[in-house]
């Protein structure tokens, strides 16, 4: 798959994919959209939730490794061991990987360096397990408190946006878990809720006016 690095007005880097017109993060800024989207609604929500640690994370979209980025040092800030299970199709090279200008390289070097298919411990609030597979052929093995649901969006690849994915990712969720994502498509929240969780609609990231929260009561 073919990428253009791109400065997001925060001056983070996302990646463009001309075959699809789409890009990895909001041009309005990545490392803002990851924060707000991602880790906000998503990890912090779930932190102050009754739960069994370590915390666990299931992300559909490893991408530039930015989500994963931030909640590692968020769990290494808060000291909240989190286990990160991550579903890439397309990883990036190791170039693209080392061009990326976001911060603690170290760490970020760890994140895309490490090996695919088994956990590896980063430290020791982190603990990575990356899955090279395609979402419609993936099998979550264990269950999570928080799914970060971050595919391309609904109009670019909507197989991925299906029920079937939805009802997968809720049966991987425990009781009471959340899955975040920056879309609030009506279609989303249509399938969201055919599937069974309980529809948020939360202020949405820069220059977007919602974002969904979804939760299984």
């Amino acid at each position: 798959m073919k990428r253009q690095f791109i400065i997001t007005d925060d001056g983070s880097h996302t990646l463009f994919v001309p075959e699809l017109n789409e890009t990895y993060h909001s041009i309005r800024g990545a490392v803002q959209e990851s924060l707000h989207v991602f880790l906000r609604a998503g990890f912090h929500y779930i932190v102050s939730c009754p739960i069994t640690l370590p915390l666990q994370i299931l992300e559909v979209g490893f991408g530039t490794g930015l989500n994963a980025l931030l909640t590692w040092q968020e769990a290494e800030r808060l000291r909240f061991p989190v286990h990160y299970e991550t579903v890439e199709k397309y990883p990036l090279s190791a170039e693209e990987a080392a061009a990326l200008n976001y911060p603690e390289r170290e760490k970020l070097a760890c994140l895309h360096g490490g090996r695919w298919e088994v956990p590896e411990v980063l430290s020791p609030c982190f603990t990575l397990c990356k899955k090279h597979v395609d979402l419609l052929e993936y099998t979550p093995a264990g269950h999570f408190d928080v799914i970060y649901f971050d595919a391309f969006a609904p109009d670019v690849q909507p197989e991925l946006w299906d029920k079937n994915i939805f009802c997968k990712l809720y049966d991987a969720l425990n009781s009471g878990g959340a899955l975040v994502t920056y879309s609030a498509k009506g279609t989303v929240k249509r399938t969201l809720r055919e599937t069974g969780f309980e529809v948020q609609r939360l202020a949405g990231a820069m220059g977007k006016r919602h974002m969904i929260r979804a939760i299984k009561r």
